[in-house]
């Protein structure tokens, strides 16, 4: 019996993605401003480089995944760490509604960072340096650069402290 080749699966289901974000960003309403891209764009050029990135792991990765043979994705041990890292997102997802995005962008920075390090060392002061400067960049870039409020959290507000 021949071994199931699991890329051509992941190229396919690629694909399928793809089709239906340019089947769903085909419904958005067209143009707003005329000298404006659109709300389609953005769907369009990630469908776009979804596709090609499943087309080139199906024409590149399949022929050397059927030459090794099967290997699983995640062991014991990743299927654990992806279960955390999923445990993450979600608590990512309800702190930014209690504390807000700009510390919860931090935090849950460092904790991916954390996380996904596994036996590698890492530069702590880096990490923080890097979590702190790239969560101030996200939260004030999107609330002072495009004028595009973010949750300031809930515990904040009962407090009576205004984030900036």
């Amino acid at each position: 019996m021949k071994k199931f080749n699991r890329t051509y699966l992941l190229g396919g289901l690629g694909l399928a993605i793809s089709a239906w974000i340019v089947w769903q960003a085909g419904q958005i309403p067209t143009r707003l401003v005329a000298n404006e891209p659109g709300p389609r764009f953005i769907p369009y050029v990630s469908a776009a480089g979804l596709a090609l990135f499943s087309l080139l792991t199906i024409i590149f990765d399949a022929p050397k995944e059927a030459a090794k043979g099967v290997k699983p994705y995640l062991d014991k041990a990743g299927w654990i760490r992806l279960a955390i890292i999923m445990a993450e997102a979600v608590l990512f997802a309800l702190a930014m509604t209690f504390i807000g995005f700009w510390f919860t962008a931090m935090l849950g920075m460092f904790l991916f960072i954390v996380t996904l390090k596994g036996k590698k060392k890492v530069n702590w002061l880096f990490a923080i340096l890097l979590c702190v400067g790239l969560g101030s960049l996200c939260y004030f870039g999107f609330t002072r650069g495009f004028h595009i409020p973010l949750p300031t959290g809930t515990l904040w507000e009962s407090l009576g402290i205004t984030m900036p």
